[in-house]
């Protein structure tokens, strides 16, 4: 059985993963809103014609891209926490009942 200590050392390491997920997405949204918007607009301010639209078409399908990627990345972050949470108070809960029962029967 773990020891509470053990229990919320796999509970922390479990949200500082989650919280790495999420910074990742953060970043992730902000090279689609900043870095690739801003290249894609300075194309479009400077090349025109059927090939710059196609060029463009191709740019804001792989910003989307991006935009989804991150959306995933936070939904994996919520569900690692979510999960993190349930298992450490089925753990905690757990090492309530051995105690309770290892106590009794001393």
């Amino acid at each position: 059985m773990a020891s509470y200590a053990t229990i919320n050392f796999n509970y922390r390491k479990a949200i500082n993963q989650a919280n790495r997920l999420e910074d990742l997405a953060d970043e992730l949204k902000r090279i689609a809103n900043r870095d690739v918007d801003g290249a894609l607009d300075q194309v479009a301010r400077s090349w025109k014609g059927d090939s710059s639209r196609l060029f463009l078409q191709k740019g804001d399908k792989a910003k989307s891209d991006l935009l989804r990627s991150a959306s995933q990345l936070q939904n994996t972050a919520n569900a690692i926490r979510r999960a993190a949470e349930n298992v450490r108070r089925a753990e905690i809960r757990a090492k309530q009942i051995a105690d309770a029962i290892a106590n009794r029967n001393r």
